[in-house]
């Protein structure tokens, strides 16, 4: 008789993980969209707390160009420094967070007070742009744009760059 109540057990735990398995798939193929999304960095806004970091807002490509052509704002790129020697949006600062983590805050000198920044990194699920200018408004600075498509998008779309990686005629 207990030989047979734990095969009974066995079978029931069994038939719980076939069940939680097949629950997992199915509900990662009914939300693909919406993970694929997440992945993306799409929802990266619903995260950053308005009262925590006053003015820092998310932007996208067509308000990152208008803010790059009408030069009122100082890019930031917190990207590693090879990646930023590379390539970087021309006139774009490099304030690398993996820099700043270690503890140089005199790469905050570079970094006016008074215009709006627009930081960015590679784009993505890439976290360091939303992490600098988290630190930031941590640090007093005020107007910040987080520029999510990052240096991907904005190399995609083939606007202008500056470093080792650009292109003649851009």
């Amino acid at each position: 008789m207990p030989l047979k109540r734990i095969l009974t057990e066995r079978e029931t735990w069994r038939g719980v993980l076939v069940i939680l398995g097949l629950s997992f798939m199915l509900s990662a193929v009914v939300n693909f969209g919406l993970i694929k999304r997440f992945m993306a960095g799409e929802f990266r806004q619903a995260f950053v707390s308005p009262d925590r970091h006053p003015g820092l807002v998310f932007v996208s490509l067509a308000e990152t160009e208008d803010l790059w052509h009408s030069g009122l704002a100082v890019f930031i790129d917190s990207r590693a420094a090879a990646d930023f020697a590379r390539g970087h949006i021309p006139g774009a600062i490099s304030v690398p967070l993996e820099e700043i983590k270690r503890g140089n805050l005199s790469l905050l000198e570079k970094i006016p007070r008074d215009r709006p920044l627009v930081i960015y990194c590679e784009g993505g699920d890439c976290q360091t742009s939303l992490l600098l200018a988290e630190f930031l408004s941590e640090q007093g600075y005020r107007d910040l744009r987080v520029f999510s498509g990052g240096w991907t998008e904005w190399t995609g779309t083939g606007m202008p760059v500056s470093g080792e990686d650009e292109k003649p005629g851009k």
